[in-house]
């Protein structure tokens, strides 16, 4: 198995549906699994999953996101892993492009890649052009990649699991400690993945920002000019690169319907804003 592909599921079937089909229908001279972690969605979940013809599919207690995440790392046959929320998709041939990349990067242990944001409707609202983290950032502002387009070697996976103490923010928390464990990352920048603005997106949450500001105490980064600091370093690095140009976007994914991708069009920049 080339790729394995984890989603954590709780109560998100509508989403869910989506998401499985933009993994199924990835082509390309690979083998790839996706494996559903799910904590006990009940009737709609058990109902979609007995019609589900490629995900591998469980459904048991869970102790959150990030544990259902690991589980599934632990029931995974790939050599590169990662895994897709229910709220997020792979656009078209995204996992021929990340097996390709992994396959002439052998130095290489992690790859980010860039990610469109888009509204429930499919609706282009912003284009997230990946940057390469660094962990004074990380630490004292936000995580700037999105794990819908993040993969790691197996090794990685299994040496640094994501830490359970964090219920909204152990993404951030494991990137910061890959990073300074030395694994080597890179970057792929080119669209492999969409994240719906749903209004209840976890990392938008009270939760997410007081697990943050806990965590940047703990390892020593709350410092207002530390923040500062690191927050115009990083927007400087996205301007030098050309990150938050306007730029006309066209993309194919799926949407509640019929099965098959709807292609969806705008205009959209590198910010982007709350609602």
């Amino acid at each position: 198995m080339d790729l394995s592909i984890i989603t954590p599921s709780y109560k998100q079937v509508e989403y869910l549906r989506l998401c499985a089909r933009s993994v199924a229908d990835q082509e390309g001279s690979f083998t790839h699994e996706h494996l559903v972690q799910d904590g006990g969605s009940g009737e709609e979940f058990a109902a979609w999953a007995a019609g589900e013809g490629f995900a591998r599919v469980r459904s048991e207690p869970d102790g959150g996101m990030y544990d259902a995440i690991n589980r599934g790392f632990a029931r995974a046959e790939g050599e590169i892993l990662a895994w897709l929320n229910c709220d997020e998709q792979y656009l078209p041939g995204t996992l021929a492009k990340v097996a390709a990349w992994f396959e002439a990067h052998p130095e290489h242990d992690i790859l980010f890649g860039d990610v469109i944001l888009v509204a429930p409707d499919g609706t282009p609202l912003a284009y997230r052009q990946a940057v390469l983290p660094l962990r004074g950032h990380i630490r004292s502002c936000f995580l700037p990649t999105f794990s819908a387009a993040t993969f790691v070697r197996r090794r990685v996976a299994e040496s640094h699991r994501l830490d359970t103490r964090f219920r909204a923010i152990a993404d951030a928390v494991w990137i910061d400690s890959l990073l300074g464990a030395g694994y080597r990352a890179g970057l792929l920048n080119e669209p492999l993945a969409v994240f719906t603005q749903t209004g209840q997106n976890l990392g938008q949450t009270g939760a997410a920002a007081a697990e943050s500001e806990c965590w940047r105490q703990e390892c020593g980064a709350g410092a207002v000019g530390r923040r500062w600091f690191w927050s115009g370093v990083h927007r400087l690095r996205k301007s030098l690169r050309g990150a938050y140009g306007r730029r006309e976007i066209e993309i194919a994914l799926h949407l509640p319907g019929p099965d098959g991708r709807t292609t969806t069009r705008g205009w959209a920049g590198g910010r982007w804003r709350v609602r």
